[in-house]
């Protein structure tokens, strides 16, 4: 497959370079300058979990007429609130056969891109790999763990089917969901980013300094339990004393920092509205009470101004 990574971030860094790992032409596509500068002068250096560095020589660019074709493959892997314009920036690389897939944090991507392109076929999905930006073009990757993708209609499974197949030498354990089975793995880890994410930006805490408050561990339960409630109203039936324990263990071996942790210290605009934000549109939807997504939202918009964010 021809594949074209829009955003090399965290998430979008190490997918480049797992897709580049499983033998297919892989580009990246980044508004930022710097990152493209450092992707294209120095390569992607990724740091993994046991120390080891790599260095990977994948293309950057700013605009998709730089590539000067069609790919057969776009993950979209930008925050939420750039999705939009994101989609409108590589529609020149969309053929009709092109697939479009998701694995972004939080709720709501999935309806930008379709409402933008609705003839193509779209995945979603999601994954719960722990890595961190050091610099344009660096980051470390701590935590490995699993990938799931599936359609967003059913008549997309073969889709879905082929590109967990496209990962098969990457070395990421990727596997493909029904559609029903996809949504439920999305809520899984939105429940959880709902509680960990907005508190330890707030905080300012090291997954591996949170371990030592309870107190703090205490305030992402009931995060969690709360947004499994909405889940519930929703239609999503999760196990919430496993949610909230899967949310500890992941804060206790994930290492490094939140990702809205992350933005927060480089004065950056969060994910906020598509995590927190969603669940109290949902909670509204379904005559759910969110006090506590509620205040993080208000929180966490108060800290983005604080340092400079939301832009």
């Amino acid at each position: 497959m021809k594949v074209a990574v829009v955003g090399a971030g965290a998430m979008g860094s190490i997918f480049g370079a797992a897709f580049h790992d499983a033998g297919h032409p892989t580009s990246f596509i980044e508004v930022n300058q710097l990152v493209v500068d450092a992707l294209n002068r120095d390569g992607l250096e990724i740091t993994r979990w046991d120390g080891t560095a790599q260095r990977y020589w994948i293309p950057a660019a700013t605009a998709p007429s730089e590539l000067n074709r069609a790919v057969d493959l776009v993950l979209i892997q930008v925050k939420g609130f750039a999705t939009q314009s994101a989609v409108d920036l590589v529609r020149p690389i969309i053929a009709p056969e092109t697939i479009v897939i998701t694995l972004q944090n939080g709720l709501g991507n999935e309806e930008v891109i379709r409402a933008a392109l609705p003839q193509q076929a779209v995945l979603i999905g999601n994954s719960v790999h722990s890595v961190a930006v050091i610099g344009p073009g660096r980051v470390a990757h701590t935590g490995v763990r699993g990938t799931y993708v599936g359609p967003s209609e059913d008549r997309w499974m073969a889709q879905a089917t082929a590109v967990v197949n496209a990962f098969a030498g990457s070395g990421f354990e990727v596997q493909a969901l029904s559609q029903a089975e996809i949504r439920h793995q999305i809520w899984s880890k939105f429940v959880m980013n709902c509680g960990s994410l907005p508190t330890l930006a707030l905080t300012g805490l090291s997954t591996a300094d949170a371990n030592a408050h309870e107190a703090v561990l205490a305030l992402v339960d009931a995060l969690v339990s709360e947004s499994c409630a909405i889940a519930r109203a929703a239609g999503i039936q999760l196990d919430t004393d496993e949610r909230v324990a899967f949310s500890r263990e992941l804060i206790r071996t994930a290492g490094g920092k939140a990702s809205m942790l992350q933005d927060i210290e480089a004065g950056r605009r969060t994910e906020i509205d598509t995590i927190n934000g969603a669940a109290v549109r949902y909670a509204d939807r379904f005559g759910v009470t969110a006090p506590l997504n509620r205040a993080m939202v208000s929180l966490v918009k108060g800290r983005e101004a604080a340092m400079g964010g939301g832009s």
